[in-house]
């Protein structure tokens, strides 16, 4: 929460919504932790501000989430289980203001929910390619493409966009940088790169 406290005007207005909101209040039990593109600075209007939690009892959840913010405006929640390996989750949405509100919960720790791994490994690239990089997934954002598509994208990645940057979210961030410095989709951001090695 630190850095959307320390962040850029939208970042600041987030935490002040979850803030006064009580949001966090509500979730503090389960490790809440903002994800998605507002934290990297990637968020485009009407992006979503995105709340990460661990919850090993997700009925129970679910429960408290109803109790507590289900008066919200557009408050939705409901189970799914991952196509990949059938781990069970819970999201809930709501709006405060302007800013539409997802919170993702798993009974997994935070640091190992996909979620937070794609925001990992799009920071680290981001921190490669500076704010051309932040432009251009912006502008491919825009266009209509989500987050990890348009990263796939501009790395002219093959496959299925969420698998291969879980996949990327392996790497050192030595490997990662190496690796992206030889692709030719990169060429556009090398001088932005070379000045950050």
């Amino acid at each position: 929460m630190a850095h959307l406290v320390a962040g850029n005007e939208r970042q600041r207005d987030a935490y002040r919504v979850l803030q006064e909101s009580r949001v966090l209040l509500t979730l503090a039990a389960f490790h809440p932790y903002p994800a998605g593109t507002v934290p990297i600075d990637i968020d485009i209007s009407g992006s979503d501000l995105d709340i990460l939690c661990e919850a090993n009892d997700l009925d129970a959840f679910a429960t408290l989430i109803h109790r507590d913010l289900g008066n919200m405006p557009h408050f939705h929640c409901s189970h799914g289980a991952r196509s990949g390996d059938g781990a069970s989750y819970v999201t809930c949405n709501f709006q405060i203001d302007h800013w539409p509100i997802e919170i993702f919960a798993q009974a997994v720790p935070i640091q190992q929910q996909n979620a937070y791994l794609h925001m990992k490994v799009e920071w680290e690239l981001l921190q490669l390619w500076g704010a051309e990089g932040h432009r251009e997934i912006r502008r491919l954002k825009r266009s209509g493409l989500k987050t990890e598509p348009a990263f796939a994208q501009v790395l002219e990645l093959q496959g299925d966009p969420y698998v291969e940057l879980l996949h990327l979210a392996t790497w050192s961030r030595i490997e990662l940088r190496d690796w992206a410095c030889k692709q030719p989709s990169f060429f556009p951001f090398s001088s932005t790169i070379n000045e950050r090695l």
